[in-house]
């Protein structure tokens, strides 16, 4: 296909959403199936008192197979921790959407009550033994403070809370904890013990600590960054004391010559949750320590392009490598979706450190970075207050700061760039007053025969099927991401790197050679400008001619320095 009409029935998608759905649910959310995102949806809305939510992600349940009688399940389990009138408000809230679908003639699907209690037991017996299945506490342990204190508190919990509604099957103990968590996070502070409990309890009944994570991301959303913050505390800390590391523990799977890769999750000192993937090399041994490689993706890219296929490749020379998504992209959290912030890029790199230092097929002393493209500017800036970065190489970088105040090839007028802050304060000010937040997209909207080749070039990489497109890299970020970006100085301290060396690879026509030239001449020695001759900024993502020079001269660098 041409690439310019590649280029243009890509860009009509783009505009008409394609793809951005995928980008605004990061992996956090993604862990957990339909049915149980919609659940945690609902109790932590219900739980907060937000109507408004609440209604449309009512609907989006419906929509999605989950039955009347699930939807109420959840409310009326969710009264016991955030009380009767929130829950009566949302049972409501309930009702209203139900007429208005009868009205347009959808009938939804009722589903069924809770099955008949046979059990002839009195219901603190049942409650008694229930809360000892679900929690793995013996039936008989000491009671705790509070119940010696009012006793009728223990009997009222374990007769209502874990008798009649525990009992009731219309939802399963780990969906129930699932509700439980969701409010009790919500409520925010004073309740920290009871949420590890219920995080305890939910992971016995078969919640995974993603799953949990993904409660977490949509607390965020939905409720609040602190609430959310408090809770990922909460659950690391349960997760330590069980033994469960940072990352997902997902298996790992064979990608291409004997290399095998494995999900992995760690959070950055902002708690937010960052994605990866970490690529083992072939015939690794876990008895051994081997040294490592951190790559970062491009301004908007995600792991699963250029940084992902060069963790991959740097994996078969026989490195322990790891591709991440920034926070705010990709399968990573962090909300609001498709925010340029530089401090938490930079950050990220040293969150990815710190989860390389503490893992155990990882020589801690021998682990070094490479940043591609946005990636590089961000990991030189990491690499010069994060000393555990022993060598720090760049592909095609791109200075974010420069770029988004002087414009390509500094093309940009100084007045122009006043001009844009003030129309960004305007836009902050519409948008703290309810307009819909304004998304701008780093590739050109249309292409014409005025459009530059390094553009061109851009586009045929993310906008091509067979290079770089992927539903989770659109190319979109918030406009008014525009002013930290030009308050952005990767290169301020850049001679504090040394005595650790620094490659700067980049292609002898690329658009964006000047970035680092100029990092290069401030850098201080040891130092090293490779120019690779013939290619562009793009064709050292993923050309195979000009990946057979940039990756042996990498692997050399490496080996040199990480010993």
């Amino acid at each position: 296909m041409e690439i310019k009409t590649r280029i243009r029935m890509t860009l009509i998608c783009i505009l008409f959403g394609y793809g951005i759905a995928a980008a605004q649910n990061p992996k956090m959310e993604q862990v957990m199936n339909s049915k149980r995102k919609h659940i945690a949806e609902v109790a932590t809305l219900t739980g907060k008192g937000d109507l408004d939510k609440l209604k449309p992600v009512l609907i989006d349940g419906l929509n999605d197979g989950m039955t009347v009688g699930e939807l109420k399940e959840v409310m009326v389990h969710a009264y016991a921790y955030c009380g009767f009138p929130r829950a009566l408000r949302g049972l409501q809230t309930l009702v209203v959407v139900l007429d208005e679908r009868k009205a347009k003639g959808i009938e939804d699907n009722r589903g069924r009550e809770a099955s008949p209690i046979t059990d002839t037991r009195s219901k603190y017996e049942r409650g008694r033994d229930i809360l000892a299945e679900i929690s793995g506490a013996p039936a008989d342990a000491p009671k705790a403070n509070y119940a010696v204190l009012a006793p009728e508190i223990e009997v009222f919990l374990k007769e209502h809370l874990f008798a009649d509604l525990f009992e009731r099957d219309v939802l399963t103990y780990a969906e129930r904890e699932l509700v439980t968590v969701a409010v009790i996070a919500s409520l925010g502070k004073g309740v920290e013990p009871m949420l590890k409990g219920h995080m305890g309890i939910a992971l016995n009944v078969g919640v995974t600590p993603d799953e949990l994570r993904g409660v977490m991301a949509i607390i965020e959303k939905n409720i609040g960054r602190s609430e959310a913050d408090a809770g990922k505390l909460i659950l690391n800390e349960l997760l330590q004391s069980k033994g469960v590391i940072a990352d997902s523990q997902a298996l790992a799977v064979a990608v291409e010559n004997g290399v095998k890769k494995q999900k992995v999750t760690f959070h950055n000192r902002f708690l937010i949750d960052v994605v990866g993937d970490l690529y083992f090399p072939a015939n690794y041994d876990p008895a051994k320590k081997y040294a490592a490689i951190i790559v970062g993706h491009p301004f908007g890219g995600v792991k699963e392009q250029t940084s992902g296929l060069h963790a991959r490749k740097l994996a078969e020379f026989g490195y322990v490598t790891l591709a991440f998504d920034a926070s705010y992209y990709g399968e990573s959290g962090g909300y609001p979706r498709r925010i340029e912030s530089p401090e938490v890029r930079v950050e990220d790199f040293s969150a990815a450190v710190d989860f390389l230092t503490n893992h155990p097929a990882v020589d801690a002393d021998k682990i070094g970075v490479i940043g591609i493209c946005g990636g590089g500017c961000y990991s030189v800036s990491a690499a010069q207050i994060d000393h555990r970065i022993k060598a720090l190489a760049t592909i095609s970088m791109y200075d974010m700061g420069r770029a988004r105040r002087q414009g390509v090839g500094d093309s940009q007028t100084y007045e122009q760039r006043m001009a844009i802050l003030d129309e960004i304060g305007r836009q902050r000010t519409a948008e703290y007053g309810g307009v819909a937040r304004k998304d701008i997209r780093a590739l050109p909207e249309k292409v014409d025969e005025n459009t530059p080749k390094f553009a061109i070039d851009f586009l045929d990489y993310y906008d091509n099927p067979e290079r770089g497109q992927h539903p989770n890299s659109t190319g979109y970020y918030s406009y008014t991401s525009l002013a930290p970006m030009m308050n952005f100085f990767p290169f301020a301290q850049i001679e504090t790197i040394s005595p650790r060396p620094v490659l700067f690879i980049v292609g002898e026509n690329a658009v964006s050679a000047y970035f680092s030239e100029d990092a290069y001449a401030k850098a201080v020695e040891p130092k090293e400008l490779f120019v690779v001759p013939g290619a562009t900024h793009v064709d050292l993502y993923d050309q195979p001619e000009y990946l057979k020079i940039t990756l042996p001269k990498l692997d050399t660098f490496f080996k040199q320095h990480l010993k």
